[in-house]
């Protein structure tokens, strides 16, 4: 077997992977220590194929459906082309590898088994479950607000769910794509449906969103969210059917 590309071990490492390995044929492994979750890597011409234990995450991280089949243990295929395309959707990749929604649901399980059975009340778990869903966005936004970019103190930023907890089902709850890790004035504007975002990641402004304040806040409809990706999609359109005002 061919040595991985430096190119491509530099995004792999870069990226969190520290566990890398050849396997049979032209694949290669790259697993994140203290996670079960790996991803196989073969170099083609176009790029890389990226091999997954999901069925359907090649498709929500953005990548190229391939028809190559699965390696063994492996649920699906796609293609990355070019190197922004691959740092992304191995970034993108490492937070659901180690935030997966399994992980995350034991991690609140985990939290309440800590806390007095009398004083485990629905609104605690909803407490516990918005922190260990903040901790999972934190990760895949790197601490920086979705919109601005800005590296903000934690206590500036807020996890906001596209499609509310009390609306969401227990997988939907802690999707990392059902979130978007938002400036305290964005948070507050996007819970209460004064802004939206379009599939294409456009900032949409509500009709009830004051002119005066758009200025003050720098808020204009040609913002828009700094990356996202399919995953994010039926969750944003979720969003402006039921909570956006309105353009």
């Amino acid at each position: 077997m061919t040595a991985l590309p430096a190119l491509i071990a530099k995004a792999l490492t870069d990226s969190g992977y520290d566990l890398i390995s050849p396997q049979d044929g032209s694949w290669f492994a790259a697993g994140i220590s203290g996670s079960q979750g790996r991803v196989l890597i073969q170099i083609v011409e176009e790029g890389i194929l990226l091999a997954l234990p999901e069925a359907d995450t090649a498709e929500r991280i953005g990548l190229e459906i391939s028809g190559v089949a699965a390696p063994a243990g492996m649920a699906s295929v796609g293609l990355a082309r070019g190197a922004s395309h691959i740092y992304e959707a191995l970034r993108m990749l490492h937070t659901l590898l180690t935030h997966p929604v399994a992980a995350l649901s034991a991690k609140v399980e985990a939290r309440l088994a800590a806390i007095p059975e009398t004083e485990r009340t629905r609104e605690v778990r909803q407490r516990i479950g918005q922190d260990v869903f903040r901790e999972a966005l934190m990760d895949l936004w790197q601490g920086r607000c979705a919109v601005t970019g800005l590296a903000l103190p934690s206590q500036l930023l807020r996890a906001s769910h596209a499609k509310p907890w009390a609306k969401a089902n227990h997988a939907e709850r802690l999707d990392p794509f059902n979130g978007l890790l938002l400036s305290i004035h964005l948070d507050a504007m996007f819970d209460t449906g004064l802004i939206a975002f379009a599939d294409d990641g456009a900032m949409l402004c509500s009709r009830n969103l004051d002119t005066s304040l758009r200025e003050h806040y720098s808020i204009s409809e040609p913002l828009q969210l700094r990356k996202h990706s399919p995953g994010h999609v039926p969750y944003l359109a979720w969003h402006r059917g039921h909570i956006f005002e309105g353009a």
